[in-house]
């Protein structure tokens, strides 16, 4: 079976604004803070029934890219709290992560800088303020993922739903055709 190349492109062309359309709920609903922006948009291909498969597919698939994104993003929020650290002559040893150096109290963070030498009251507050905004980007990061979680799960109890509705309705066309004609499918 060869598929029309014209259907092929239109296919294509479909997803890709459906990927499109998904990364623009996705960035409102972050920006926000809340999945109902999305919803909306999953409600509507909900009740389009099983030919949405491919659309929340393509939805979940967009969560998905933009779950890696943020977490490459707190991956580089820490590289370059450490990189900045490292100009003031810190070198962070077994702290391999922001939410280890978040556990430090501000006494506790002040103690580890004087054990590497570093008792300039402007640099440990120069340092202090640079933990401080690292935190406050982690705080945000992590919301976003939380965020990102729900709408993970949300997208994939719709897609079973569906799967389970395409399922059913598919096996109801098995089951009308004639007994011979069943074999043919």
């Amino acid at each position: 079976m060869d598929e029309d190349p014209i259907e092929a492109v239109y296919a294509f062309v479909e997803r890709a604004y459906v990927r499109l359309q998904a990364s623009d709920m996705l960035a409102l609903c972050l920006e926000e803070g809340r999945l109902s922006p999305l919803q909306t948009m999953v409600e509507w291909l909900v009740i389009a029934g099983p030919q949405s498969l491919t659309a929340l597919r393509e939805i979940l698939a967009e969560v998905y890219i933009r779950r890696s994104q943020i977490k490459n993003d707190q991956h580089q929020v820490f590289a370059k709290l450490e990189n900045e650290l490292r100009g003031f002559g810190i070198q962070l040893g077994g702290i391999h992560s922001l939410m280890s150096l978040s556990r430090l109290t501000p006494v506790a963070f002040l103690a580890f800088l004087r054990s590497q030498n570093v008792m300039n009251e402007g640099d440990q507050l120069a340092c202090l303020q640079r933990l401080s905004e690292a935190l406050d980007m982690m705080n945000s990061l992590d919301h976003h993922l939380g965020l990102l979680g729900e709408i993970e799960v949300y997208l994939e109890d719709w897609l079973w739903c569906l799967i389970y509705q395409s399922t059913q309705q598919d096996w109801g066309e098995r089951k009308m055709l004639p007994s011979r004609d069943r074999w043919l499918l």
